[in-house]
């Protein structure tokens, strides 16, 4: 799987559409994704998707 976190439209349609809008964080559990939380926004959601480990940056070591 290469894509471990998602997000989406908490109302649906296109991620791109709406930046200020609500978004759904999804995990990949190996099996499916899992909702975890929501965003504000499209800038937090992507940010969110990036930060695979909160104590690193950009989640590298």
């Amino acid at each position: 799987m290469d894509q471990y976190r998602r997000h989406r439209p908490l109302h649906g349609g296109a991620g791109h559409l709406h930046p200020s809008e609500t978004r759904v964080l999804e995990e990949w559990t190996g099996f499916g994704y899992e909702p975890v939380g929501t965003a504000p926004d499209l800038a937090a959601a992507q940010v969110w998707v990036r930060d695979l480990d909160p104590g690193t940056a950009d989640g590298e070591e």
